[in-house]
């Protein structure tokens, strides 16, 4: 098993060298993941390596960045509610540099499932009010996703129904 140090530094030679294979972050978020199968709570500088993926420009870019999401997704419960807030706020700031439909539906997911609806629904406004392409599909991707797990009818489903009439005004005729 592979320590975190070692993951940095292959996380590290991912940035600089565009000839890498094309999984290897795939292959660092496998092990990553494994790193923390048997531990009950993340520590932050396993965590600090997450943000660190997901807030760069460059790796943002690569393949297979989308990899890290669903780790963060089984291990959600791991977190510290500080954790959860930081994360949240990366993919609201760093929206922008989510230009994969892969990460940014996966991105679009993990908020409107991890997180309360109240939450996810005031996420995506403010990605949706950044005007920004790429913010506006991880809002509309999350939305969808909620649409389908909210009940029919009750606050929750009212909430995301103005917010689907706040897109609806924002989008291009």
């Amino acid at each position: 098993m592979e320590t975190l140090e070692e993951l940095r530094l292959r996380i590290q030679a991912c940035r600089r060298d565009s000839r890498r294979k094309r999984t290897e972050l795939s292959d660092i978020a496998f092990s990553l993941d494994n790193l923390t199968l048997s531990i009950p709570v993340i520590p932050n500088e396993v965590f600090l390596i997450y943000t660190d993926i997901l807030s760069d420009a460059v790796l943002c870019e690569k393949p297979h960045t989308a990899s890290f999401i669903p780790a963060l997704f089984s291990d959600f419960d791991k977190l510290s509610a500080a954790q959860q807030q930081s994360l949240l706020d990366i993919f609201i700031q760093h929206a922008p540099l989510y230009r994969s439909r892969i990460l940014q539906f996966s991105v679009g997911d993990i908020i409107a499932r991890k997180y309360s609806c109240d939450t996810a629904i005031r996420t995506f406004k403010k990605m949706w009010e950044t005007k920004n392409l790429h913010a506006r599909d991880i809002a509309i991707f999350g939305a969808n996703v909620l649409s389908l797990t909210l009940p029919r009818e009750g606050r929750e489903r009212n909430a995301l129904r103005r917010f689907d009439q706040i897109m609806k005004m924002g989008s291009p005729s």
